[in-house]
């Protein structure tokens, strides 16, 4: 029957086809001519895989010819792949390594003890040429090397953490509250020291390696996001951490110079002195507030805190949404703080 349509035509063939086959496959025999059983581990009888093998010889022939490759190179790496992927499946149901298909898999690997070997000498070759011609991860892309190293190092990391381990040597047993042994913290800051003051003393940002700002310790972003994720109680620990060492061997408290065992050497002193309120002279009063009825403009107060406003409120029988509420606080209170 022809069809208006070509393509409706071949999905109908298509279709037709298949569903032949499947009839045939179900009753056993060779699903391309249904007259003789498939030949063991084919698809096929004999004769029928014969006229194939024959058919795509002389394909192949006529294409290399023509100067034409054998086959849609996307579609021969799908094809491939999914035969790897088939393959890779029926070794692995059946415990056998998947690069022979002859040994068993070594334990809790995917192939023998010998492929294992062989894999791992051909990646040390291969990574030593690639080495020795200066590329990264020995030709490697560098991300999926990146990737592949965070996600071992992340199950490493949480195996260690469920043992109870250190989760940087695995050894030892962590500090209390850490996840780190003694040993290992010191040695990770000890490198963190070093690496800050090499950082520092080349004037550039302590925490990224970026050019500082101002010559201060942290560029503008690094300082940024310190202020913004930094913990008050952290740092004012570390403050009084600091204080009390100084203290202690008779420095500055500030900035750590020579102080002839005073709280601060002269130039700290002098400027904290003109920073406070008693060297600017700019006294600060408690502001205080006048309560304003909406509907009727009548005023109470002032009042000198807002227990006294509230006070105000609940004998009047007035609710918030009533009144407004003025705070009468000095010009004076803006001009005590630098700018």
């Amino acid at each position: 029957m022809a069809y208006r349509d070509p393509e409706v035509g071949l999905a109908r063939d298509r279709e037709r086809s298949a569903r032949r086959a499947a009839e045939r496959r179900a009753k056993g025999l060779c699903p391309r001519c249904g007259e003789r059983p498939p030949a063991p581990g084919r698809g096929v009888c004999e004769p029928c895989g014969e006229r194939r093998r024959v058919a795509e010889r002389a394909r192949d022939a006529r294409l290399r010819a023509a100067g034409k490759p054998r086959r849609d190179p996307e579609k021969a790496r799908a094809s491939e792949r999914r035969r790897y992927r088939r393959k890779l499946a029926e070794r692995l149901a059946q415990g056998l390594c998947t690069c022979c298909g002859q040994a068993p898999a070594a334990p809790e690997r995917a192939v023998c003890e010998d492929c294992g070997e062989k894999r791992r000498e051909a990646e040390r070759t291969r990574y030593a040429a690639g080495k020795a011609a200066g590329k990264s991860y020995g030709g490697r892309d560098p991300e999926a090397r990146r990737r592949g190293a965070r996600a071992r190092s992340g199950k490493r990391e949480q195996a260690r953490r469920d043992a109870g381990l250190c989760t940087r040597c695995g050894r030892r047993p962590p500090v209390e509250g850490g996840t780190a042994c003694a040993p290992c913290r010191e040695a990770r800051r000890a490198a963190e020291r070093g690496l800050y003051a090499a950082r520092r003393s080349d004037g550039l940002c302590g925490r990224c390696g970026g050019p500082s700002a101002d010559g201060g310790s942290r560029c503008a972003p690094c300082a940024a996001l310190e202020a913004e994720r930094g913990s008050p109680e952290r740092k004012n620990a570390a403050a009084r951490r600091r204080y009390a060492e100084r203290r202690a061997r008779g420095i500055c408290t500030d900035c750590g110079g020579a102080s002839q065992g005073a709280a601060r050497c002269q130039p700290c002193a002098d400027r904290s002195y003109e920073r406070s309120g008693h060297f600017r002279g700019i006294p600060v009063w408690d502001p205080s507030y006048t309560v304003i009825e909406r509907a009727t403009g009548r005023e109470h107060g002032p009042f000198d805190c807002e227990a006294d406003v509230a006070l105000c409120l609940a004998f009047a029988k007035l609710t918030r949404d009533q009144v407004e509420i003025v705070a009468d606080a000095p010009i004076t209170a803006s001009l005590t703080g630098w700018t």
